[in-house]
């Protein structure tokens, strides 16, 4: 995050410095946060975490009048499912952000 009263800017950051940049809210099996971790760390799958940290997320779906579902293909630039088909839009609610 900036500091208060300065834009936060994303020019110049690769993929990578996204990932580690921004904070998810960790969480448990009852939805509690119990913390926050960088999205890189909790996409991480590890020996010990093969389904990286559980964390809350968003999708949306979008469909046209006739039903139809918009997709979207991942860059090969991403970090995570790359190249990959997938919902129309996704994201995380950010540590720190109200």
């Amino acid at each position: 995050m900036a500091p208060p009263g300065e834009a936060w800017s994303s020019a110049g950051k690769s993929q990578d410095e996204f990932m580690l940049k921004d904070t998810c809210l960790a969480v448990n099996y009852a939805d509690e946060v119990v913390g926050f971790e960088s999205k890189y760390n909790a996409h991480k799958f590890l020996v010990g975490q093969p389904t990286g940290i559980l964390h809350r997320a968003f999708s949306v779906m979008l469909f046209d009048a006739d039903d139809r579902l918009l997709l979207q293909q991942r860059a090969s630039s991403k970090v995570t499912f790359a190249e990959a088909w997938t919902n129309t839009c996704c994201s995380h609610p950010l540590h720190g952000l109200a």
